[in-house]
């Protein structure tokens, strides 16, 4: 901050100061994961495409996360088995993984 700034700023602190009927009022940010048309607030566990709420399985709503903190990665099935279910995959995963995110292609597309 420069010091003309600063000035500035400890200015209007003091206005305030003097004037407590004026009521302070936050805007409590909330994280969120952006892409191209997709929005995922993970505090609610909500997603939103074009603005349009999108209901999601549990299982799908991690798939979904998990691949975007990795966007640009190419994950292995068995990678996404044990992050999503927490498990140690035994060879059988492939079809119930390829379900969840072809249901996952169908609600986001």
């Amino acid at each position: 901050m420069h010091e003309r700034d600063t000035e500035v700023l400890e200015q209007i602190l003091s206005i305030l100061k003097n004037h407590p009927e004026i009521e302070k009022i936050e805007v409590d940010e909330e994280p969120m994961v952006s892409l191209p048309g997709l929005e995922i607030f993970p505090s609610r566990r909500k997603v939103f495409r074009d603005r349009q709420e999108i209901q999601l399985t549990a299982k799908e709503y991690r798939i979904l996360l998990l691949l975007a903190a990795n966007k640009g990665r190419v994950l292995t099935y068995a990678q996404i088995y044990e992050q999503v279910w927490g498990d140690f995959t035994t060879g059988n995963e492939n079809n119930t993984i390829g379900f969840h995110i072809c249901n996952l292609r169908e609600k986001l597309y």
